[in-house]
């Protein structure tokens, strides 16, 4: 057997030089990306007052947008009729309300709203106070309360996706990702429907979507041909005002009241969740 090769000594120190650095230098950029990455997630990730600050400021943004003279007025003027019981707490001082959004927060943080406003998220706290098994199978069941037939036929639509189309709609409405997307398939379509179609600002459009995921989209959709037949200007502040005018003279239309109600009711959670956060 042959000695081994041993490299003279200028030589291995200048090898042993150039491999520790090349170690350092890796390291350095180790740790440069593990700051990175810490630093994105702190800032891409917001503490839940933040999250929730954010989501009332789109919501106010979207109120002085649209309302206005009567319409600004007599929302205003239900919101703080209805700003006592989204406020109750119980004998031990807790608030369903609040209680839902520390529960749903890890999972809201993270949804991917494609586009849509942060505004609908504070829905499900209304429609089940994020309970999975809220309401009954046969009617407006789980998170967003959505009817069987409702999901049925999301189902049947082209753009739909796979894990919507194959999934029973039981399923699909007590888990909280798959109940989302299809909300948000739901809410898509009537928000197409009002900026597209009826040509309405943006601000508007999702203010009547949310209303009409409520009342129904027929319902909305007669009281804008109402409008437009006696030449009122079609925009959400005056609807919102025929609207409340129209259930004070029918204050038996359950549905009616809760269609009124609505956004005032999300406004209200909305702040009650940043002065708790």
């Amino acid at each position: 057997m042959s000695a081994p090769y041993i490299p003279h000594l200028s030589q291995l120190a200048r090898t042993l030089a150039v491999l520790i650095s090349l170690l350092m230098a890796a390291g350095t950029v180790q740790a440069s990306l593990s700051e990175w990455r810490s630093g994105h997630t702190a800032t891409s990730k917001p503490a839940p007052r933040l999250f929730a600050r954010k989501q009332l400021n789109n919501f106010n943004r979207f109120l002085d947008k649209s309302l206005r003279g009567d319409g600004k007025r007599v929302f205003q003027q239900v919101s703080n009729g209805v700003r006592r019981n989204i406020n109750w707490r119980d004998d031990q001082g807790k608030n369903a309300y609040i209680e839902a959004f520390r529960q749903s927060y890890p999972f809201i943080k993270s949804v991917d709203l494609q586009g849509m406003p942060d505004i609908i998220l504070l829905m499900p706290y209304l429609e089940s106070q994020w309970n999975s098994q809220a309401g009954l199978r046969e009617k407006d069941y789980g998170y967003w309360q959505i009817g069987r037939y409702v999901v049925e036929e999301i189902q049947t639509l082209d753009n739909t996706p796979d894990d919507i189309k194959v999934t029973h709609p039981d399923i699909i409405r007590s888990d909280p990702a798959l109940s989302t997307k299809a909300a948000q398939i739901h809410l898509r379509r009537y928000w197409y429907y009002f900026a597209k179609v009826a040509n309405l600002p943006e601000a508007d459009a999702w203010l009547f979507s949310i209303t009409a995921y409520n009342w129904g989209a027929g319902n909305v959709k007669r009281m804008i041909a109402d409008m437009e037949a006696e030449g009122v200007a079609v925009n959400f502040s005056n609807f919102y005002h025929r609207l409340y005018a129209t259930q004070q003279r029918n204050q038996g239309d359950k549905s009616m009241r809760a269609a009124v109600e609505y956004l005032p009711n999300l406004w209200n959670i909305a702040q009650l969740i940043v002065a708790s956060s």
